[in-house]
């Protein structure tokens, strides 16, 4: 018997989610080096958020990632090829999904078998009143197919694309320092 005990662990679907807060050198050749090393990593930039402190740009990016390619994202962030000064804080998350898969597929699935089994009782209805209440029961059971389906989907998107969400600003010190040394006279 398959108790899925031993199942591979290819199979596993899990959502990694993470923050990493980087002080770096100048924060748009951070932010394009950052860009261009995820591109490389077959990743994207799946929001933005750019704004100043002061004079000092700061900028929130959320990078989705292969999740075979995590921990190549993460040591990219740490460096950006020199860029990064510090890593201020990081923080990663690892939800373990496989179940809910498995139970979505097998409820779609027993739907897909009541939906065939409810076109079949249509074919034979003769009544109207009959027609009418399987296509009734037909449309709901549709409906809860793409509803299910959808939440697979996204789950599916979810475990197949990490989400890491990078914080870059300059270091406060150096502003600080800048500031101070500054006379307008």
């Amino acid at each position: 018997s398959d108790d899925g005990v031993g199942a591979p662990i290819d199979d596993a679907r899990i959502i990694r989610t993470g923050t990493i807060s980087l002080e770096v050198k100048d924060v748009n050749v951070a932010m394009r080096t950052a860009r261009d090393g995820i591109r490389a990593l077959g990743g994207y930039i799946g929001a933005s958020n750019t704004s100043n402190e002061g004079d000092q740009p700061v900028a929130t990016i959320s990078y989705r990632i292969p999740v075979d390619r995590w921990e190549d994202a993460l040591d990219l962030l740490r460096s950006l090829s020199g860029q990064t000064t510090k890593v201020v804080n990081e923080q990663t998350e690892a939800v373990e999904v496989t179940g809910t898969v498995v139970d979505l597929q097998a409820r779609i699935a027993n739907l897909r078998a009541s939906e065939a089994s409810l076109q079949a009782i249509a074919a034979k209805a003769v009544r109207i009143s009959d027609v009418l209440e399987v296509q009734n029961q037909l449309t709901q059971v549709r409906g809860e197919i793409e509803a299910m389906s959808a939440q697979l989907k996204e789950l599916e998107d979810r475990a197949a694309f990490a989400t890491l969400t990078a914080n870059f600003a300059v270091p406060f010190v150096a502003v600080e320092v800048a500031t101070k040394d500054w006379d307008p006279k």
